[in-house]
């Protein structure tokens, strides 16, 4: 027990030790423990002999996932399997790989049974049967990598816990721990009090049974009471670190999360949110790590607005593990297609990922053993430099975030000893999405920014005044009506009409205000102000902040200028605004009126993601391909276009405007990314708005004349003063212009005027 205490306590000072340890005997340090990968290597050259492999052999092995898939797809489509593929030594990347083979045979056979059901021809039914038989052999070898796998580390296990070995390492393990109590003697005062206390409070006492299990919670009372001798941040988490406690948990982890969603006001620490903004990183990610004796290890990540992920894998050390969970909660996240944030509670693990994103480079070491699935995914992710935040979690409060994130690793980690954890695992898994998912939709408050913004707007809010905020959509603008808030279920006034004022800031504090006398009408289940008189130029989604007071029967509107103007797609928004609204609301067509809009294949493509893809809260929407012609031609594409979506969605994926990746659908055909466990594997688009921050507007005191060569200036469209119309010439030069750029004719708004292309001379 005291070996056991010990090791926990300073793991870093005791591995040190123990290492001398089995020097002096005679043993080879990697043979402390089997290794975690590669374990058929590790046993042909435990006695330091020197292994020649294959030259094709030695090619497959430093494959990465996606070439080894294409590769192992491709031999099991012939007849005569290839033999380097069949080595053993290649063995785990079978297991590796399993799901990407099984689901790449299956998506080849689905797509030939859809040819075969259009009737093409008997042509197709002899290669559906050899998809089929390909299918099966593929399922067959990746059970047979399996059993193969599963022999090698018995054969190491059984080698490992050889008497003579065993004996070796007990040896050196309590030679360890006497060097440790030597190093550091106050640790080994507090350990022996600790003990010592232990044994007198323990239920264990009066049956006569050993104290070895308690051994976790008597090294957690030591952290508690000493600093460890080594750094904070790298003691195992207390989950990890319970070992036998987590084994005795019930299934009470549900309860434990909503109990903690409930009393966790805040998803990470505010001072880690600050660090990036929002804009910044569009997605936030909690991990945990969940961190046992042998190795093995559970992981999970959890998002504010419900996404989750759970894992199980084996790592080198508690940094591994941690490291291993970042990367992989990055990925899945879409460290390429959206700025991710992760949060962790390891700052080494951090410190690691960010130098590897921030150099683009995997240096070989560390500073600490990593597995080689590790050091795999920190090379996937070098070359996406920017895209990547990573913090380290020592704020001392509870969060809801890390809590959920805690308990799901655990249970993950847990679930590899019961029969039916997977099921259990989904079940929480499930359970924890939708209270975050509850939670996030019951805050009130908008965004921090949103937040500031109306506090700022309105100032320290009146007795019985009514808040709402609202992002404007063109039917609204077009129509001239706005909801009032759901709670509200009498009107807000005894009379018809109400007086209603809107504020629209702009820039260099120049306010725009519309004033009308606004109808109170009840449609359906809700109230709505119809006649509203919108400023001039507001751009759809832009956020408008409400408030109603009674006494003054007015309801007055204010919007709230941005820090820096933002273009999306062709808009520039130079106020606050819901990205959400703005994918929907600005899909292409959408300034059409009436009818079918007149749309190229990419615009339909980009119309029909936009308009029914299934929306996230950083404005990315996510759609099944499979279901994306049926989905166009439900808005409207004509049916003899459909053949030439295909080539559209190619296109877009080239041009980086649409990006395909996996996902998975549930049974009622909704889309998840990342794929959630037990749900069918699917191939999904994804479009991300761009959002791009424009230059500040100098003051015109601090403007400096600016240097300039001649030089000649694109035609553009200008907003015109107040009142104003656009020339017939420069509407019949605009209309000229677009047709030149084969755009879609877009008429010149009311208000703007069209400006040629000419050259600016310098003065």
């Amino acid at each position: 027990m005291e070996v056991r205490i010990i090791r926990e306590v300073a793991p870093h000072t005791f591995d040190i030790a123990f290492a001398k340890a089995l020097r002096r005997r005679g043993m080879r340090v990697d043979l402390r423990e089997p290794s975690t990968s590669d374990v058929w290597m590790w046993l042909q050259t435990r006695d330091k002999r020197t292994v020649e492999l294959p030259a094709e052999v030695t090619r497959l092995r430093r494959l990465d996932r996606s070439d080894f898939t294409r590769e192992a797809v491709a031999d099991v489509n012939r007849w005569e399997c290839d033999q380097s593929m069949a080595h053993p030594a290649v063995s785990e990347q079978w297991v590796d790989c399993t799901e990407e083979i099984v689901t790449e045979l299956v998506r080849m056979r689905q797509l030939l049974e859809a040819d075969v059901s259009s009737g093409r021809g008997e042509g197709d039914l002899r290669r559906l049967r050899r998809a089929g038989e390909a299918y099966a052999r593929g399922s067959a070898r990746c059970l047979e990598a399996q059993l193969v796998v599963a022999d090698l580390r018995a054969q190491a296990n059984r080698i490992q816990l050889s008497s003579t070995v065993a004996k070796a390492r007990v040896a050196a393990a309590v030679e360890a721990h006497d060097v440790v109590r030597q190093t550091d003697p106050a640790l080994a005062r507090q350990v022996d009090q600790a003990i010592d206390e232990h044994r007198k409070s323990c239920s264990r006492r009066a049956s006569g049974e050993r104290h070895v299990g308690c051994a976790p919670a008597i090294a957690r009372m030591v952290r508690s009471r000493l600093q460890p001798v080594d750094l904070p941040g790298n003691a195992q988490p207390e989950d990890a670190a319970a070992g036998e406690d987590a084994e005795n948990a019930s299934g009470d982890s549900i309860a434990a999360v909503r109990q903690d969603a409930n009393h966790l006001t805040t998803f990470i620490c505010p001072e880690l949110r600050k660090q990036v903004p929002e804009h910044v990183a569009r997605v936030v990610g909690a991990v945990d790590v969940s961190y046992s004796d042998g190795g093995r290890f559970g992981f999970a990540w959890v998002t504010e607005h419900g996404e989750v992920g759970t894992g199980v894998d084996r790592a080198v050390n508690i940094h591994d593990a941690w490291l291993h969970a970042l990367c992989r909660t990055v990925l899945d996240l879409g460290g390429e297609l959206s700025s991710v944030h992760a949060v962790c509670g390891d700052e080494r693990a951090a410190s690691v990922l960010r130098f590897v994103v921030h150099k683009r480079l995997v240096p070989e070491a560390l500073g600490f053993a990593v597995s080689a699935r590790t050091r795999d995914l920190l090379r996937s992710l070098a070359p996406r430099p920017g895209k990547v935040f990573v913090s380290a979690d020592t704020c001392p409060e509870p969060h809801r975030g890390p809590a959920a994130a805690q308990r799901l690793g655990s249970a993950a980690l847990q679930s590899t000893r019961e029969s039916r954890g997977a099921q259990a695992v989904k079940v929480l898994a499930d359970q924890v999405s939708d209270e975050l998912r509850k939670v996030a939709e019951s805050e009130e408050p908008p965004p921090s920014q949103q937040v500031a913004a109306a506090q700022r707007i309105s100032g320290t809010p009146d007795a019985g005044e009514i808040r709402w905020t609202m992002a404007v959509g063109r039917a609204q603008v077009a129509g001239k009506w706005c909801p009032l808030p759901d709670e509200m279920t009498t009107p807000p006034a005894d009379r018809d009409r109400i007086r209603m004022r809107i504020d629209h800031r702009g820039l260099a504090d120049r306010t725009e205000q519309t004033e009308s006398n606004v109808e109170v009408r009840h449609l359906g289940s809700r109230w709505e102000l119809h006649g509203v008189a919108w400023p001039r130029g507001l751009l759809p989604g832009t956020l408008v902040f409400l408030r109603w007071r009674p006494r003054d029967e007015l309801i007055l509107a204010t919007t709230d200028p941005l820090p820096r103007s933002q273009r999306i797609d062709d808009l520039t928004y130079r106020h606050r605004y819901d990205i959400r609204t703005v994918v929907r609301e600005n899909a292409p067509g959408e300034d059409q009126e009436g009818g079918t809009p007149d749309l190229s294949d990419t615009g339909w493509v980009l119309r029909t993601l936009r308009k029914l893809g299934h929306l996230s809260s950083d404005g990315s929407t996510i759609l099944a391909e499979a279901a994306l012609v049926s989905n166009c031609l439900a808005l409207g594409l004509p049916s003899h276009r459909a053949s030439r979506i295909p080539a559209a969605v190619r296109d877009l994926i080239r041009d980086r405007r649409v990006a395909r990746i996996r996902g998975s659908l549930d049974k009622n055909g909704l889309p998840s990314y990342p794929p959630r466990a037990g749900q069918r594997r699917a191939e999904l688009l994804r479009f991300a708005p761009t959002v791009v921050n424009l230059a500040a507007v100098p003051s015109p005191r601090q403007e400096a004349p600016v240097s300039r060569r001649d030089h000649w200036v694109d035609g553009f469209v200008r907003r015109l003063p107040a009142g104003a119309q656009a020339s017939p010439e420069r509407i019949e030069a605009h209309r000229e212009a677009m047709r030149a750029a084969r755009v879609v004719d877009r008429p010149l708004p009311d208000g703007f005027t069209y400006v040629r292309r000419h050259r600016r001379r310098t003065r």
